[in-house]
């Protein structure tokens, strides 16, 4: 499809409409640096706003039926603070909040299932995200250097997560992967150099290769399952530089698999294994029965 693009200028108004073959084609207004997407508006198109400087917040006006929020429509909106989503929205594009660096929260709507890649990549303000209970899918890059990002509340629902999707997380102290999910992959939370204490998926699943490397300050991790999951193309969770990390960190299994795991490829590097304990410090992931809540470079 080809657009033709339409400026106004109407006081402290700045009108931008993308005029298409489709009359539901994003448009909105900006006023006193909010941007207004009208009533009516059914997607915000791929690129619509990307790169703006001029907005703090979206504000979506009634009657709200927007449904698609489009590939990088928001991407570099440097001054774009929070944003919280309507109900109505069931699908993000490709990178639509990508590099927004002032981003400091996200609340996303309780229809969305899936988060695309580079969805919040490079937003290196963010600090809390409100995911939905429905949720099965964190894409490839999804989170990857979201800085300022101390804790993240992976709902119970999700089955996927891709590679890198919380690489360079460097505030993150704590993750709990949920007991659902049967795709971790490769370098899922690399370089997140604050990470303490991580919670794996208590299945038999593939693994992807190299979950934590580079997460330096880890003390704990802890894996449910009673049976050694195999990693990814024979790998392990630390890089081969990083073999001191298995004296550092303490590995947390079933008291009846502890000496499998002894003996499994990929976990007996480690020299200290031991029982989960009732007072284990991760908790399940957010929606697992006894869970408690908690409050590379360039563009494509």
């Amino acid at each position: 499809m080809r657009f033709r693009i339409r400026f106004a200028l109407f006081g402290a108004i700045t009108a931008v409409a993308l005029i298409g073959f489709s009359a539901n084609a994003g448009e909105g207004y900006v006023r006193d640096s909010v941007l207004h997407i009208p009533g009516g508006t059914r997607a915000v198109r791929a690129y619509s706003f990307a790169d703006r400087d001029d907005f703090r917040e979206i504000r979506f006006e009634a009657p709200v039926k927007v449904t698609e929020i489009g590939e990088y429509a928001f991407l570099g909106c440097c001054n774009l603070r929070e944003v919280s989503l309507p109900r109505t929205v069931r699908t993000l594009g490709e990178g639509c909040f990508r590099e927004c660096t002032g981003l400091r929260m996200a609340v996303l709507p309780s229809g969305l299932t899936a988060l695309p890649r580079y969805v919040f990549a490079w937003c290196g303000s963010l600090e809390e995200v409100e995911m939905p209970s429905g949720l099965t899918d964190i894409a490839a890059h999804a989170f990857a250097y979201c800085g300022a990002l101390e804790g993240i509340d992976i709902p119970c629902s999700v089955t996927h997560i891709g590679s890198n999707a919380f690489s360079f997380c460097g505030s993150l102290r704590e993750v709990s992967v949920p007991d659902a999910v049967t795709e971790l992959e490769s370098y899922a939370f690399s370089e997140c150099v604050s990470l303490r204490s991580a919670r794996l998926p208590g299945r038999r699943d593939l693994l992807g290769e190299l979950i934590f490397s580079g997460c330096r300050a880890l003390e704990r991790i802890e894996e449910p399952s009673a049976v050694p999951p195999p990693f990814d193309c024979d790998s392990r969770l630390f890089e081969e530089n990083e073999s001191w990390m298995y004296s550092e960190c303490v590995l947390y299994v079933p008291a009846g698999s502890m000496q499998t795991y002894r003996e499994a490829r990929g976990w007996s590097c480690f020299d200290s294994i031991e029982a989960i304990s009732s007072g284990s410090t991760v908790m399940p992931a957010t929606g697992s029965p006894g869970a408690e809540s908690s409050t590379k470079e360039g563009r494509p």
